[in-house]
Protein backbone atom coordinates (compact mmCIF):
# COMPACT_ATOMS: atom_id res chain seq x y z
CA UNK A 1 0.00 0.00 0.00
CA UNK A 2 1.03 3.35 -0.52
CA UNK A 3 0.26 6.17 0.92
CA UNK A 4 -0.07 8.90 -2.12
CA UNK A 5 -1.47 12.36 -0.65
CA UNK A 6 -1.70 14.15 3.12
CA UNK A 7 -3.95 17.12 3.87
CA UNK A 8 -2.69 18.17 7.36
CA UNK A 9 -6.21 20.06 8.36
CA UNK A 10 -9.68 19.50 6.45
CA UNK A 11 -12.88 20.77 8.01
CA UNK A 12 -14.99 19.51 5.45
CA UNK A 13 -14.08 15.43 5.43
CA UNK A 14 -16.38 14.75 8.29
CA UNK A 15 -18.72 16.42 9.63
CA UNK A 16 -17.98 17.96 12.49
CA UNK A 17 -14.57 16.79 12.89
CA UNK A 18 -11.54 18.83 11.99
CA UNK A 19 -9.78 15.94 10.13
CA UNK A 20 -5.88 15.01 9.02
CA UNK A 21 -6.63 13.25 5.21
CA UNK A 22 -4.67 10.36 3.81
CA UNK A 23 -4.85 9.15 0.35
CA UNK A 24 -4.03 5.52 -0.44
CA UNK A 25 -3.23 4.63 -4.29
CA UNK A 26 -5.03 2.06 -5.61
CA UNK A 27 -9.02 1.12 -6.32
CA UNK A 28 -11.05 -1.73 -7.64
CA UNK A 29 -12.99 0.29 -9.10
CA UNK A 30 -12.97 2.25 -12.57
CA UNK A 31 -15.64 4.98 -11.85
CA UNK A 32 -16.70 7.32 -15.50
CA UNK A 33 -16.87 10.18 -13.08
CA UNK A 34 -14.20 9.68 -10.05
CA UNK A 35 -11.91 12.59 -9.49
CA UNK A 36 -9.34 11.26 -8.45
CA UNK A 37 -8.43 9.01 -10.93
CA UNK A 38 -4.26 9.81 -10.24
CA UNK A 39 -4.92 8.43 -6.64
CA UNK A 40 -7.56 5.56 -7.84
CA UNK A 41 -4.97 4.46 -10.37
CA UNK A 42 -1.92 4.97 -8.09
CA UNK A 43 -0.19 6.64 -10.73
CA UNK A 44 3.63 6.44 -10.11
CA UNK A 45 3.63 9.76 -10.72
CA UNK A 46 2.59 10.88 -7.42
CA UNK A 47 5.25 10.07 -4.48
CA UNK A 48 5.10 8.19 -1.68
CA UNK A 49 3.79 10.34 1.33
CA UNK A 50 6.40 8.58 4.32
CA UNK A 51 4.45 7.89 7.74
CA UNK A 52 6.98 9.30 10.09
CA UNK A 53 6.44 12.36 7.96
CA UNK A 54 2.92 11.99 8.67
CA UNK A 55 3.02 11.11 12.56
CA UNK A 56 5.05 14.15 12.95
CA UNK A 57 2.41 15.95 11.59
CA UNK A 58 -0.37 14.14 13.74
CA UNK A 59 1.98 14.98 16.96
CA UNK A 60 2.43 18.29 16.06
CA UNK A 61 -1.55 18.66 15.63
CA UNK A 62 -2.62 16.12 18.43
CA UNK A 63 -4.33 19.24 20.64
CA UNK A 64 -6.38 20.02 17.94
CA UNK A 65 -7.11 17.71 15.16
CA UNK A 66 -10.00 15.38 16.12
CA UNK A 67 -8.95 12.62 13.33
CA UNK A 68 -7.72 10.96 10.70
CA UNK A 69 -9.90 10.53 7.55
CA UNK A 70 -8.57 7.54 4.97
CA UNK A 71 -9.73 7.58 1.74
CA UNK A 72 -8.46 6.94 -1.92
CA UNK A 73 -8.95 5.23 -4.02
CA UNK A 74 -9.91 2.37 -1.98
CA UNK A 75 -8.53 1.92 1.15
CA UNK A 76 -9.97 -1.53 2.21
CA UNK A 77 -8.11 -3.18 -0.30
CA UNK A 78 -5.07 -3.14 1.39
CA UNK A 79 -3.71 -5.76 4.03
CA UNK A 80 -1.92 -2.56 5.40
CA UNK A 81 -4.97 -0.91 6.48
CA UNK A 82 -5.18 -2.51 9.78
CA UNK A 83 -1.82 -1.39 10.56
CA UNK A 84 -2.31 1.85 9.45
CA UNK A 85 -5.25 2.22 11.82
CA UNK A 86 -3.58 0.76 14.77
CA UNK A 87 -0.63 3.20 14.51
CA UNK A 88 -3.15 5.89 14.16
CA UNK A 89 -4.94 4.93 17.15
CA UNK A 90 -2.19 4.83 19.43
CA UNK A 91 -1.45 8.46 18.77
CA UNK A 92 -4.86 9.23 19.98
CA UNK A 93 -6.53 10.18 17.13
CA UNK A 94 -10.20 8.83 15.66
CA UNK A 95 -10.27 7.06 12.23
CA UNK A 96 -12.79 7.61 9.60
CA UNK A 97 -13.25 5.40 6.26
CA UNK A 98 -14.37 5.99 3.01
CA UNK A 99 -15.13 2.75 1.27
CA UNK A 100 -16.95 1.60 -1.71
CA UNK A 101 -18.27 -1.14 0.02
CA UNK A 102 -17.14 -3.80 -2.24
CA UNK A 103 -14.87 -5.57 0.82
CA UNK A 104 -17.35 -5.87 3.83
CA UNK A 105 -15.17 -8.56 5.97
CA UNK A 106 -12.56 -5.72 5.92
CA UNK A 107 -15.12 -3.36 7.22
CA UNK A 108 -16.45 -6.15 9.86
CA UNK A 109 -13.29 -6.78 10.86
CA UNK A 110 -12.32 -2.74 11.41
CA UNK A 111 -15.48 -2.14 13.57
CA UNK A 112 -14.83 -5.47 15.38
CA UNK A 113 -11.66 -4.67 16.47
CA UNK A 114 -12.71 -0.92 17.14
CA UNK A 115 -9.70 0.40 14.56
CA UNK A 116 -12.73 2.84 13.28
CA UNK A 117 -15.12 5.52 14.75
CA UNK A 118 -16.94 6.62 11.64
CA UNK A 119 -17.58 4.82 7.96
CA UNK A 120 -18.63 6.44 5.23
CA UNK A 121 -20.15 4.70 2.10
CA UNK A 122 -20.68 5.16 -1.74
CA UNK A 123 -23.72 4.28 -3.15
CA UNK A 124 -22.78 4.53 -7.20
CA UNK A 125 -26.31 3.69 -8.34
CA UNK A 126 -29.23 1.78 -8.34
CA UNK A 127 -28.46 -2.18 -7.07
CA UNK A 128 -29.10 -2.92 -10.89
CA UNK A 129 -27.39 -3.39 -13.77
CA UNK A 130 -26.46 0.45 -13.71
CA UNK A 131 -23.35 -0.39 -10.70
CA UNK A 132 -21.19 -2.06 -13.86
CA UNK A 133 -21.64 1.53 -15.98
CA UNK A 134 -21.10 3.66 -12.65
CA UNK A 135 -17.93 1.25 -11.59
CA UNK A 136 -16.42 0.29 -14.48
CA UNK A 137 -16.26 -3.20 -12.49
CA UNK A 138 -18.60 -6.40 -12.46
CA UNK A 139 -19.08 -5.87 -9.29
CA UNK A 140 -21.03 -8.41 -7.13
CA UNK A 141 -24.41 -6.69 -5.96
CA UNK A 142 -24.32 -8.90 -2.80
CA UNK A 143 -21.24 -7.72 -1.68
CA UNK A 144 -22.45 -3.95 -1.69
CA UNK A 145 -25.88 -5.22 -0.01
CA UNK A 146 -23.84 -6.75 2.75
CA UNK A 147 -21.31 -3.83 3.44
CA UNK A 148 -24.80 -2.07 3.55
CA UNK A 149 -26.37 -4.23 6.30
CA UNK A 150 -23.41 -4.46 8.37
CA UNK A 151 -23.03 -0.94 8.67
CA UNK A 152 -26.83 0.00 9.28
CA UNK A 153 -26.73 -2.99 11.84
CA UNK A 154 -23.22 -2.00 13.70
CA UNK A 155 -24.89 0.40 15.92
CA UNK A 156 -21.95 2.48 15.08
CA UNK A 157 -21.59 5.94 13.32
CA UNK A 158 -21.72 5.61 9.91
CA UNK A 159 -23.05 7.57 6.50
CA UNK A 160 -24.13 6.65 3.17
CA UNK A 161 -23.14 8.96 0.11
CA UNK A 162 -24.90 8.96 -3.60
CA UNK A 163 -23.17 11.27 -5.99
CA UNK A 164 -26.05 12.45 -8.41
CA UNK A 165 -24.71 11.65 -11.33
CA UNK A 166 -27.68 12.15 -14.21
CA UNK A 167 -28.21 8.50 -15.90
CA UNK A 168 -26.70 6.86 -12.73
CA UNK A 169 -28.78 8.25 -10.02
CA UNK A 170 -32.11 9.66 -11.35
CA UNK A 171 -35.25 10.49 -9.56
CA UNK A 172 -36.77 6.97 -10.37
CA UNK A 173 -33.83 5.16 -8.81
CA UNK A 174 -34.41 6.59 -5.34
CA UNK A 175 -37.10 4.24 -4.09
CA UNK A 176 -34.92 1.06 -4.58
CA UNK A 177 -31.76 2.74 -3.38
CA UNK A 178 -34.07 3.60 -0.08
CA UNK A 179 -35.02 0.47 0.14
CA UNK A 180 -32.19 -0.91 0.28
CA UNK A 181 -30.60 1.30 2.85
CA UNK A 182 -33.36 1.16 4.73
CA UNK A 183 -32.09 1.79 8.57
CA UNK A 184 -29.16 4.13 7.74
CA UNK A 185 -28.26 6.94 10.11
CA UNK A 186 -27.36 9.56 7.10
CA UNK A 187 -27.31 9.59 3.38
CA UNK A 188 -26.19 12.26 1.81
CA UNK A 189 -26.64 13.40 -1.69
CA UNK A 190 -23.65 14.99 -2.98
CA UNK A 191 -23.25 17.23 -6.01
CA UNK A 192 -21.84 15.79 -9.57
CA UNK A 193 -19.10 18.28 -10.60
CA UNK A 194 -18.87 17.29 -14.56
CA UNK A 195 -15.31 18.89 -14.94
CA UNK A 196 -12.41 16.61 -13.72
CA UNK A 197 -13.82 13.68 -14.64
CA UNK A 198 -12.31 10.32 -15.72
CA UNK A 199 -14.22 9.55 -18.70
CA UNK A 200 -14.52 12.60 -21.26
CA UNK A 201 -18.52 11.63 -22.07
CA UNK A 202 -18.90 12.43 -18.12
CA UNK A 203 -17.31 16.01 -18.63
CA UNK A 204 -19.91 16.89 -20.76
CA UNK A 205 -22.73 16.30 -18.28
CA UNK A 206 -25.39 17.92 -16.67
CA UNK A 207 -25.94 18.61 -12.87
CA UNK A 208 -29.03 18.73 -11.27
CA UNK A 209 -30.50 21.71 -9.28
CA UNK A 210 -30.70 22.15 -5.78
CA UNK A 211 -34.42 22.06 -6.11
CA UNK A 212 -34.10 18.53 -7.89
CA UNK A 213 -31.97 17.13 -5.18
CA UNK A 214 -34.20 18.66 -2.56
CA UNK A 215 -36.82 16.43 -4.48
CA UNK A 216 -34.38 13.57 -4.23
CA UNK A 217 -33.66 13.91 -0.84
CA UNK A 218 -37.21 14.14 0.61
CA UNK A 219 -38.09 11.01 -1.45
CA UNK A 220 -35.26 9.35 0.91
CA UNK A 221 -36.68 10.15 4.19
CA UNK A 222 -39.32 7.56 4.78
CA UNK A 223 -36.11 4.95 4.39
CA UNK A 224 -33.75 7.04 6.53
CA UNK A 225 -32.71 8.58 9.80
CA UNK A 226 -31.24 11.55 7.91
CA UNK A 227 -31.01 13.01 4.25
CA UNK A 228 -29.03 15.68 3.06
CA UNK A 229 -27.62 17.35 0.36
CA UNK A 230 -23.44 18.42 -0.24
CA UNK A 231 -21.92 20.28 -2.16
CA UNK A 232 -22.69 23.40 -4.44
CA UNK A 233 -26.00 22.96 -5.99
CA UNK A 234 -27.70 26.01 -7.56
Amino acid sequence: MRIVGFVETSLVDWDGQITSVVFTGGCNFVCPFCHNAQVADDDPALPEVAWPDIAAVLERKRKWVDGVVLTGGEPAMHPELFGLCERIKRLGFKVKLDTNGSFPYVVRSLIERRLVDFVAMDIKAPLNHKYVAATGHDVEPALIRRSIRLLVESGMDHEFRCTLVPGLIDPADIPEIGAAIRGARCVVLQHFNPEGSRAESYRKKGSYTRAEAEAMAEALRPFVCEAKLRGKFV
